[in-house]
């Protein structure tokens, strides 16, 4: 019997025969996505165990996906199983008036918000595409987005979690309460380790009320100095903002049609709260004389805008294999992000790319997108390189989020990274010893 007909025969008792296909014309040079001849959707967290030791006893490759937005992220070698997470869909618990939710990991954001919102309540979290990106993919990769200023990211709302390992064995960390100081708190591993030690199977999380108002204003880009006097002027008041961000023009002039690069300040609270706050940036713009473009409030009005800069963040659910596209992830220190911004947008119009770029002057974090329909490769990679040694210059880091493969097979994703690889690489020995879980998807090919 061939190898292929009798791993199928193998994996249709753990999980079903409908829930196992075999793909033997698997594309292995697809530029953005993933495939593997065999995908596996578990129907529940017994499943994912199965197929996880099933892997590891033959030293497969295996891969979970959620909604697929991360599969340009990483390292490129050859996928044997990808593990659906399809199935693993929906909310378990949710305690309204514990606040605090418990979900499976290939529910999306949009459909955990959607739900929440009828009790008034949401997580707050707002990476991008939500009505892709799945709970157990955020969790993985630890991804964020604009309202992190002021809400924290995943590693803050997530309490508890349900983890399955390379070798079988299930572990439960946290616990569902909202405080909770006994032990160690072990959901802080696996956040952000890009499903290279185990898989989520449930989720719980802390959540909060809505807010009840939103206000949005928009300032010119102004010069370094009044910048750097706003930051500080902003740090050292009583203000919380939301966000607080600098976008490229090229980022804003679709919606806003503002051609000029932007300052977006946002507050989610009370009404008079969010009104009190707007005010008080319209006296502090008038006194530093920082011109005010434009003022909103209401969801309705401050939302569209803020998913505008989400959309900066690319992702494989919806990019085409005919050009060539890249994402990167910069972290810096706050008062560096202007400059950093402006260094972006330069070589943009110097490589005639098409560059949108937006970066928190609360965070230091920034995201780019870098795009262009001939294939560029090569030039692509000499500008990532450039980008890379502006930051290290100014002691920061640039990561690739999304590029084709070729891209992330001859230059490193996560730059050079080195602090620490060795304990990284004990703790994954430990957890999976064959190495056939998300190989090389992490830090220094971890």
């Amino acid at each position: 019997m061939p190898i292929q007909a009798l791993i199928l025969e193998q994996l249709i008792p753990i999980v079903g025969e409908t829930n196992v296909s075999y793909h033997p014309d698997a594309m292995t040079d697809c530029a953005y996505g993933l495939s593997a001849p065999y995908v596996v959707t578990p129907e529940h967290e017994d499943h994912v165990a199965a197929i996880l030791q099933f892997a590891s006893e033959r030293s497969m490759h295996v891969v979970p996906k959620g909604g697929g937005t991360k599969d340009a992220y990483g390292d490129t070698s050859s996928v044997d199983i990808i593990l659906s997470l399809k199935k693993l869909s929906g909310i378990l618990h949710h305690s309204v008036g514990d606040l605090i939710v418990t979900v499976l990991p290939g529910t999306t954001l949009l459909e955990l918000q959607e739900a929440l919102a009828q009790k008034g309540q949401f997580l707050p979290i707002d990476p991008a595409c939500s009505m892709h990106a799945t709970l157990g993919g955020i969790v993985a990769a630890n991804v964020s987005g604009p309202k992190r200023a002021l809400y924290g990211s995943i590693r803050d709302h997530l309490i508890a979690s349900r983890i399955a390992f390379p070798d079988g064995t299930i572990i439960r960390t946290g616990a569902k309460v909202v405080k909770n100081v006994a032990g160690y708190d072990m959901n802080k591993l696996f956040i952000g380790a890009m499903g290279t030690l185990g898989v989520f199977t449930e989720l719980t999380f802390k959540i909060r009320p809505l807010p009840i108002s939103s206000g949005l204003i928009t300032l010119s880009a102004i010069t370094p100095g009044q910048l750097h006097e706003l930051q500080e002027t902003l740090l050292d008041s009583h203000l919380e903002p939301c966000a607080f961000e600098y976008a490229s023009a090229s980022s804003v002039s679709e919606l806003l049609n503002i051609n000029q690069s932007t300052i977006f300040l946002l507050f989610e609270d009370v009404q008079a709260s969010v009104r009190y706050q707007i005010q008080w940036v319209l006296d502090t713009a008038k006194r530093l004389g920082i011109d005010v473009l434009q003022t909103y409030e209401g969801l309705g009005q401050t939302e569209p805008i803020i998913e505008l800069l989400r959309g900066v963040v690319l992702n494989s659910s919806d990019t085409s294999e005919d050009v060539t596209e890249v994402g990167l992830k910069l972290l810096s220190t706050i008062s560096d992000v202007p400059d950093i911004m402006r260094f972006i947008e330069t070589i943009g119009h110097k490589e005639a790319l098409d560059t949108h770029c937006y970066g928190g002057l609360y965070t230091g974090i920034s995201h780019v997108r870098l795009s262009s329909n001939l294939s560029r490769d090569e030039s692509m990679i000499h500008i990532i390189k450039k980008i890379r040694a502006h930051l290290e210059q100014l002691g920061g880091h640039v990561i690739i989020e999304f590029a084709p493969r070729y891209i992330r097979s001859t230059i490193a994703v996560w730059g050079n990274t080195n602090q620490g690889l060795d304990i990284m690489r004990g703790i994954k020995q430990k957890f999976d010893p064959t190495n056939s879980l998300n190989r090389g998807r992490y830090v220094g090919g971890i």
